[in-house]
């Protein structure tokens, strides 16, 4: 990968303007999975073949780190393609606010209201969640990932990860997208791999494992392998984009299978985790992503199916209310119910995934469509400065 590589002015934005449908359903994917890891490692069935099927959702985690390279993606791509835009800024951070924050804050404020009703014990130290700073709170008090009796924020760390770098990257960007981005991007990464071995070195374990994967820049590689795939993709074609990531994708991948070889799974809380797998991780799903937006390939075919594509629409509800709404106790119902621990375990599965579905789905028609109408006041096909 030419790491000199620099990117011209646009003619005008390109992200912007157009959907790139073909990532919609790798959306879904990352939703699914994510989905999958905690619930088939929660639902306490102890069949065989349940603890197959558990064994391989373990790896489901990986989904979170196919929506940063998603994420990096598609905001690089979109700050590249406006930063001549005379409300670079201001139509950046507007719009990322209707997005994110309707949904967000929603579901906290919500919370609160029903406090008297689930009778939330809350703590000082959860402001941290309506900071977007909860990522970095747990650290200091594990506490925190929940408000007993009721609710789970532990999923919310990503979230807050995906804001800390909104708020750095516009400006971040503007700086290097002259000056070789590529290489910038490259050095960000190395300092992240040298941050998380300073961790394992000066930190028990444990503390070192998580700090590394919920904290920036710790866990900046799958948003900057993303970036690097925008630029990549602005060069030229997608077939030269490709082209310039094939070698580091088959290297990444040939670590990752070393990994699997010697684990024989793939878990965030390791040393390999940390030194290897994490921007490996980044670098296969950015050719992935290429990939599926090249015409015919078998990734934009997938990317493109309609069913994938329907849960890549509403991943960002399912994502918020997979974990808030999950209930052990209607586990145990439904296996008391069906008189089967398996049967009842794989219904509840199910029955979770039709229930936080449904929930997306209202949240995004009836309340998140509300604030998204008002992204055309903050449009970028105005006139470019």
């Amino acid at each position: 990968m030419n790491t000199a590589l620099s990117v011209q002015s646009p003619a005008g934005p390109v992200l912007v303007e157009r959907r790139l449908t073909s990532l919609d359903g790798w959306r879904g994917i990352a939703i699914l999975l994510v989905f999958a890891r905690h619930y088939f490692l929660t639902n306490q069935v102890h069949s065989w073949w349940i603890r197959a099927v558990a064994g391989a959702a373990s790896a489901g985690w990986i989904g979170v780190d196919l929506f940063f390279v998603l994420s990096g993606f598609l905001i690089t791509g979109i700050l590249l393609d406006t930063r001549g835009h005379k409300h670079y800024f201001r139509n950046f951070y507007a719009r990322r606010t209707l997005r994110i924050f309707p949904l967000y804050y929603g579901v906290l404020f919500a919370a609160l209201a029903l406090t008297p009703l689930l009778h939330l014990r809350w703590q000082v130290g959860d402001i941290s969640h309506f900071l977007y700073f909860g990522n970095v709170a747990v650290q200091l008090n594990p506490a925190l990932t929940e408000v007993r009796p009721r609710l789970n924020f532990d999923t919310m760390w990503s979230l807050a990860v995906e804001e800390q770098f909104y708020l750095l990257w516009p400006a971040a960007l503007l700086v290097i997208a002259a000056r070789k981005p590529l290489r910038w991007i490259s050095g960000l990464m190395g300092l992240a791999l040298a941050l998380r071995i300073g961790l394992l070195l000066l930190l028990p374990q444990n503390q070192a494992f998580e700090w590394s994967y919920k904290v920036l820049p710790m866990r900046a590689d799958g948003l900057l392998c993303g970036a690097a795939a925008a630029v990549l993709f602005r060069a030229g074609t997608v077939e030269q984009a490709l082209r310039r990531l094939r070698w580091p994708a088959f290297i990444a991948g040939m670590g990752l299978c070393a990994v699997l070889a010697h684990d024989r799974k793939l878990e965030f809380h390791s040393v390999l985790s940390s030194a290897i797998v994490f921007p490996c991780l980044g670098i296969v799903f950015a050719q992935l992503l290429l990939f599926a937006l090249k015409d015919g390939s078998w990734a934009y075919a997938m990317g493109r199916t309609r069913w994938l594509r329907f849960f890549g629409r509403y991943s960002y509800g399912m994502y918020i209310f997979h974990r808030l709404i999950n209930s052990e106790d209607l586990m145990r119902w439904l296996q008391m119910r069906l008189h089967s621990q398996s049967l009842g375990g794989v219904v509840y599965v199910a029955v979770m995934l039709a229930l936080v579905t449904a929930a997306a789905v209202m949240s995004y028609e009836l309340y998140e469509q509300r604030f998204l109408e008002l992204k055309r006041r903050f449009s970028y096909s105005a006139e470019i400065a």
